[in-house]
């Protein structure tokens, strides 16, 4: 009987975030994503029968998992939070308080009312003020306690009493329901790996693990590999020093797995679905029964357009390559599924998410006249923020319909492969490419992308300089951190961070430390940030003066053409699109008006009567706020207006300054009586400088 085989991956994966040369994490992501995502996720289904899965793990988040066990555990962030507020001096607290804000408002912050409280006061601040002069040692404490509940998923929030009462409290927390609930998190961390054990024992999941610091393979094969995809790609001024570095990260993952789990991992997913054929035959020759990658690396592998209807039948056969008598299984991720899950459907009701989600498996099911075998793989971790309660709703919407619903199953990515009913494919080549565009650009080609693996190539070479096997081992060590993908994914400007600086820096330590080991000083580049370039939210500046008619929709193809174009959410990271109604704003000038066009999902909020705030700072601070009732109106200081399709405003230059003109800063606010809903850019401010004069641009 014909069924649809439906393979789930979700991959488990943070940087390595210590300095092996002073002992202390610099960032607290592994932490807050072990109290939030990894526990939760795979929990759900021992509530749900039949549905089975399929989790990664990297090596090095595992390490870094057993040491946030310990309360005392040397992070940046614990220690500072641990402390009292009101023994933190200025420069501790400024450090402090930007990582206190570091959530998701919709989902994280607003539902509890004494953080939306203190985070709309600092919304409502200067990017220019000190955040220490913001809040008090009291509201520090409360701002530590609800950013810490903030971050506790679902299942710790009902079965650790302290976290419950603590949520029930509301505020005025004290140190000592601080400290309580760091133990109690702490605690939390320690059921994860536990946990995963239970669920392989009883065969619901399968655990798969990723080559040791999650590096790009294929790149450590052979930098050319990029060029597969990419002929002309820019490539560094860096040799193939790294020699078997890639089997390292194989062999070494394989064993450290089989120590924590007691048993060979039989699939391995290549950090980023990277894959090639020489990184194929690694996996294979080390006895790796599967791997994965994207199915834009499948289309380039078998020159093929998997878009066309007919193609994508291609994409849910069970696809292998052989090469000198070694097999290797290869799944290839359905992109439009899995990133469903991963964008889209955060912003859906759970139930009408569930149903498209499985309509969409129907649709495949019925094109089909073999079994087809479907892969979702996706991050594990970073989209549940961008969900209504962690993604609960969702979870067990979805897994509802799974249970329910007879043509389909679940398996593990091992019990995928040997399914009979799925035709096989054998793959004659692999287009070396990752889950990303298909490429490695991700991680190669752009000038400060290209520094790093210099950089790294250098200070691989320079481990030879010592015969010391002390000294190399604590020297390599370094250099298999350097070599993760993490380090490379913010250099560029494709990501936006507020701690791009940090990786940057951890990067370089890490590089500067294999110098130290080997009893050699560091090259001067080595104290140089390699981060130059930071994304940016300008698509286009403007190029002429521009006179709209302010009446809520584009009127003509010309009335907004000569605009400047500014992305709102270019500093939010690519999920919050889907939990921000803000997203573009349009902006010109003629001698009367500064004019703004906003585009977005202003529906939704237009019909909950909020209001749109407008925040100028040249001198001093303009602030205009309007309704969001829909229609026409003008403010008491002449700001004219119209919300329709999109949201026309017009600002008489005689509101906003004194005598000449000068460059402005704009922010924009969603506002539901004095709370602030979104603030858009998140972190930054639009600059638009109106001194710019277009008399002499010609048009010919």
């Amino acid at each position: 009987m014909k069924k649809l085989h439906l393979v789930f991956l979700w991959h488990m994966h943070q940087p390595y975030y210590r300095d092996d040369a002073d002992g202390v994490f610099h960032m607290p992501w592994v932490f807050l994503h072990a109290v939030k995502d990894y526990y939760e996720i795979p929990a759900y289904l021992k509530e749900y029968k039949g549905i089975k899965q399929t989790f990664n793990v990297v090596p090095s988040l595992l390490e870094q998992l057993d040491d946030y066990r310990d309360p005392s555990v040397e992070d940046t962030f614990i220690k500072l939070l641990s402390r009292e507020p009101s023994e933190l001096s200025s420069e501790e607290k400024s450090t402090l308080i930007p990582q206190l804000f570091m959530a998701n408002y919709s989902n994280m912050i607003a539902p509890f009312r004494r953080f939306a409280e203190l985070y709309s006061r600092k919304s409502r601040g200067s990017m220019f003020d000190s955040p220490d002069k913001l809040f008090n040692a009291e509201e520090i404490l409360d701002l530590e306690v609800l950013y810490l509940l903030s971050w506790t998923g679902n299942f710790f929030r009902r079965e650790y009493p302290v976290v419950a009462e603590l949520i029930e409290k509301g505020r005025g927390y004290s140190q000592d329901d601080k400290t309580k609930l760091i133990e109690a998190l702490c605690d939390s961390v320690g059921r994860i790996v536990p946990l995963y054990k239970e669920l392989m024992e009883k065969g619901v999941i399968e655990v798969s693990v990723t080559p040791y610091y999650h590096p790009i393979l294929p790149l450590l094969i052979d930098l050319e590999s990029a060029k597969e995809a990419l002929p002309e790609i820019s490539m560094p001024a860096a040799s193939n020093a790294f020699e078997d570095d890639y089997k390292w990260h194989v062999v070494e993952a394989l064993k450290y797995y089989e120590n924590i789990f007691g048993r060979r991992a039989e699939g391995m997913w290549p950090a980023e679905g990277s894959i090639s054929e020489a990184a194929a035959e690694t996996f294979a020759a080390n006895g790796v029964e599967w791997i994965a990658s994207d199915e834009d690396v499948l289309a380039g592998s078998m020159e093929t357009n998997l878009t066309l209807s007919e193609n994508r039948k291609l994409l849910y056969r069970r696809h292998y390559y052989e090469r000198n008598g070694r097999r290797i299984n290869i799944y290839f991720r359905d992109k439009i599924l899995s990133d469903l899950i991963g964008f889209t459907y955060s912003g859906w009701e759970p139930e009408r998410a569930a149903d498209d989600f499985i309509q969409k498996l129907r649709v495949i099911y019925d094109s089909m006249d073999d079994s087809p075998l479907v892969p979702v793989i996706l991050d594990g971790e970073n989209a549940w923020e961008y969900y209504k309660e962690n993604g609960e709703p969702f979870f067990r919407a979805l897994y509802k319909r799974l249970e329910e619903t007879e043509w389909l199953d679940t398996v593990t990515m091992s019990e995928g492969v040997r399914l009979s009913d799925v035709p096989e494919n054998r793959l004659d080549k692999i287009r070396a490419g990752s889950w990303i565009y298909g490429d490695f650009t991700t991680w190669l080609g752009h000038s400060e992308k290209n520094e790093a693996w210099r950089l790294l190539s250098e200070a691989r070479k320079a481990v030879n300089y010592t015969d010391d096997k002390e000294r190399i081992e604590k020297a390599m060590r370094e250099i298999h951190i350097a070599e993760g993908s993490d380090w490379f994914w913010w250099f560029g400007d494709d990501h936006f961070s507020l701690q791009s600086d940090l990786f940057d820096k951890l990067f370089r330590n890490h590089l500067k430390n294999v110098y130290d080991a080997v009893g050699v000083k560091p090259p001067a580049d080595l104290f140089i940030p390699i981060k130059k370039s930071h994304k940016s939210g300008i698509v286009r500046k403007p190029n002429y003066f521009l006179s709209p008619v302010v009446d809520g929709q584009v009127t003509s193809f010309f009335e907004w053409l000569s605009a400047g174009e500014f992305d709102l959410k270019f500093d939010a990271g690519a999920m919050h699109a889907s939990s921000s109604s803000l997203k573009k704003l349009y902006y010109g000038w003629d001698e009367n008006c500064l004019y703004l066009r906003v585009e977005g999902e202003l529906a939704s909020i237009m019909e909950r009567g909020r209001e749109l705030e407008i925040e100028i700072t040249i001198d001093d601070v303009k602030i205009f706020r309007i309704p969001l009732a829909g229609g026409s109106g003008q403010t008491e200081e002449g700001v004219f207006y119209h919300f329709g399709r999109i949201a026309e405003v017009g600002v008489p230059f005689t509101s906003i300054f004194k005598d000449s003109w000068k460059r402005l800063y704009l922010v924009l606010r969603v506002k539901d009586g004095e709370d602030i809903v979104e603030r858009a850019p998140l972190y930054n401010m639009v600059e638009i400088d109106v001194t710019e004069d277009f008399e002499d641009d010609w048009i010919v």
